[in-house]
């Protein structure tokens, strides 16, 4: 196959090679292109190698993030778990336990068992 004049021009321009090593590169990416094997493909050992070293890449962790208490939040849930315990009149609440204090209670009814989580709504976006 007889590398294309044009291309050789670029390549001697674009890299400040000899006509030899253009017509060298264009041959290279052919064979790369078509997935033929050349000399500076890893060997089965390093492609091994690699594998292995990918599996074992170390991923960053996440800091834990510490939120700062929500009083309000915290009350209201408080208020809602001792009402369900003591006050509620409608059905027979057992094991209330509040599972998060900022946000959660968990209750059984008839053998059932729910989850009450209180939500924070944020203020609307003002534009």
């Amino acid at each position: 196959m007889k590398p294309d004049e044009k291309r050789i021009a670029e390549l001697m321009a674009q890299l400040g090679c000899s006509r030899a090593e253009a017509e060298d590169i264009i041959l290279y990416d052919s064979e790369v292109e078509e997935g033929k094997s050349t000399e500076y493909d890893l060997t089965p050992e390093q492609q091994e190698n690699v594998k292995e070293m990918n599996r074992k890449t170390e991923h960053k962790k996440g800091a834990k993030r510490n939120r700062k208490p929500n009083d309000l939040k915290e009350a209201i849930v408080a208020e809602l778990a001792d009402f369900l315990k003591e006050d509620a009149q409608g059905q027979v609440y057992e094991d209330v336990a509040i599972t998060n204090a900022n946000r959660m209670i968990a209750f059984t009814v008839n053998g059932k068992k729910f989850e009450l989580t209180l939500v924070e709504k944020r203020p609307a976006k003002t534009t």
